[in-house]
């Protein structure tokens, strides 16, 4: 199971590629060498996680390294660097996106099924104080409340205990703000 906080950094990362976009119009060559550090920024995560989209983004990342433009056109070399860069942003992208796909329905489930968890949690005991222990707190009260625990025991045999805890408090303030 990939990690939620890991899953939104590579979602945090994809969304980096669009302020790539305007480097295309700008100074030849730069955009090819901003799409290098971003792909090297996602290879050290992936292999810092040890996910199987290395190689994929391994394999792009020395295509663009070493792409060296001698194609007979018109266009620089720079710039035909530039757009093979394009290329290897998008294949990437579409490895990214394919790899987190599965995890957003999982984790948007997950969130659905925690908003209910803590609005049960609100209705059944009252007031929770507001605070540090805030999560572990309504967490603790799913574990223990026998007409909770099903739907505890549910959650984590999803996601498991630490994406439970992450998520769970990435939504409790929409529920809490109520």
């Amino acid at each position: 199971m990939l990690n939620y906080a890991v899953y939104l950094q590579l979602n945090a990362m994809l969304g980096e590629i669009s302020k790539l976009t305007p480097l295309l119009k700008s100074a030849v060559g730069g955009y090819a060498r901003s799409a290098e550090t971003l792909l090297c920024t996602f290879q050290n995560l992936i292999d810092e996680q040890r996910l199987s989209l290395s190689s994929d983004v391994a394999v792009e990342l020395q295509k663009m390294i070493s792409f060296d433009g001698k194609e007979q056109t018109r266009r620089s070399p720079r710039k035909e660097r530039d757009l093979f860069a394009v290329g290897c942003i998008e294949r990437v992208q579409q490895k990214v996106k394919g790899y987190l796909e599965k995890y957003d329905k999982i984790f948007s489930e997950c969130a659905d099924a925690c908003r209910q968890l803590a609005a049960q949690i609100l209705t059944v005991n009252g007031d929770i104080p507001q605070g540090i222990n805030t999560v572990d707190t309504m967490l603790s009260i799913a574990r223990t409340t026998d007409a909770l625990k099903p739907f505890y025991a549910q959650l984590v045999g999803v996601v498991g205990v630490f994406n439970l805890r992450a998520i769970f408090d990435s939504v409790l303030p929409q529920i809490l703000t109520l």
